[in-house]
């Protein structure tokens, strides 16, 4: 893995070149940015900085001074996910005796190659098959991988230590950590990956350097999605970025699960047409289906609701281009946008986000759905 495989984030990547060559290097660090910003790709590339024995200079991108070699038995482990001294932590559910992210590892390896490096939650729970669960880093993650810090380095100059999504670090998890980050052991690094850095503990964040990731612009998009998908037209690329507005993780949903994007897109249709109809029935019926969706399904669905509002604000207010998946979504949005001027939609969100935290802290679905199913029903029908 390679920076030059990183889509956009040149000045972060000259960051942490710099520090390299100036010997500066931060023994805990956090890479902080939205999701689709790439913070894994980012991580694994700079593992593999680290640790090559050839590095290279005069890359052919004057933003990227130095890079790997990607040919060295080094940088070859690390882009196959088979270093010994690569070690990973990601949320996850107990399942069939399965408690560690070590004992996900051949899932977690074969997502990643699938993905290319840009993952995203969603898209983490789905290829694990998580039902009705939420996904933390546990005390018995935090213990086994500190454990594992007893061990010499096997090969690397580094071992490296990649936590992915920091902030699903268990409450009663952190402490146990603290001490680690502030003083880890010789050529050790910690890198955490977080897109939600308000949801880390403060006791975390004042003990690593932070670094922030950011989306690709559209001809870093394309760039990085044109050499892995050389086989699509130009123009479904640039449909998928459209879309995705700077989320590489959901270009590559676009392109590999329209079927799934689609029917998301149907429900967050049908459930609108419910709430401002403001049936009862049809709420209930409604609200029986959002429940089987599954947890973690349930808050992605708010999180693509609060996209597809988002898209409706712009269109009433003339923000930007607006693209949509077919002529059926088009047609709908070109509609219901007059239904979300400008003062109404911060409403709406903040009614999204509280449905979302009472998700995340196991509420009943149907009597959260059904309570904000009648809220919109009053916001949208509320005169401008």
């Amino acid at each position: 893995m390679k920076f030059a495989n990183v889509p956009g984030n040149r000045k972060s990547i000259a960051k942490l070149i710099r520090s390299v060559q100036e010997e500066r290097i931060a023994h805990s660090q956090l890479f902080s940015g939205p999701e689709g910003s790439g913070g894994l790709l980012l991580a694994l590339a700079y593992s593999s900085f680290l640790n090559c024995s050839n590095r290279i200079e005069n890359t052919g991108d004057d933003d990227i001074p130095m890079d790997s070699c990607g040919e060295c038995p080094s940088c070859r482990k690390i882009d196959k996910l088979e270093h010994p001294d690569l070690h990973f932590l990601f949320p996850i559910v107990k399942a069939e005796k399965k408690e560690l992210s070590r004992e996900f590892f051949n899932e977690w390896r074969e997502y990643i190659k699938q993905r290319n490096g840009i993952v995203s939650l969603n898209s983490w729970y789905n290829h694990i098959k998580v039902e009705n669960k939420q996904g933390i880093i546990s005390v018995k993650d935090i213990n086994d991988i500190l454990g594992r810090l007893n061990y010499k380095n096997f090969e690397a100059k580094v071992k490296v230590i990649i936590i992915w999504l920091a902030e699903k670090i268990q409450y009663a998890a952190a402490p146990k950590i603290l001490k680690t980050l502030e003083e880890p052991a010789d050529n050790t690094l910690f890198i955490l990956i977080s897109e939600n850095q308000n949801q880390i503990l403060p006791t975390i964040l004042s003990r690593v350097q932070i670094t922030k990731t950011t989306r690709p612009n559209i001809q870093e998009s394309f760039s990085y999605l044109s050499k892995r998908y050389n086989d699509l037209k130009e123009e479904s690329l640039y449909d998928a970025i459209y879309y995705s507005e700077g989320n590489v993780s959901k270009a590559l949903e676009y392109l590999t699960d329209t079927e799934e994007i689609l029917r998301y897109g149907e429900l967050f249709i049908r459930w609108m047409r419910n709430c401002f109809g403001m049936n009862a029935s049809e709420i209930v019926n409604f609200g029986d289906d959002f429940s089987k969706l599954g947890r973690e399904k349930q808050k992605y669905f708010f999180q693509f609701s609060a996209d597809r509002l988002s898209k409706s604000y712009h269109m009433e207010g003339n923000i930007g281009n607006i693209n949509f998946y077919n002529e059926n979504d088009k047609t709908f949005f070109e509609k219901f946008s007059s239904y979300i001027p400008a003062e109404k939609f911060p409403d709406l969100l903040e009614k999204l986000n509280e449905a979302a935290f009472h998700i995340e802290r196991n509420g009943n679905p149907k009597i959260i759905i059904s309570d904000l199913s009648f809220d919109i029903g009053r916001i949208l029908r509320k005169p401008a």
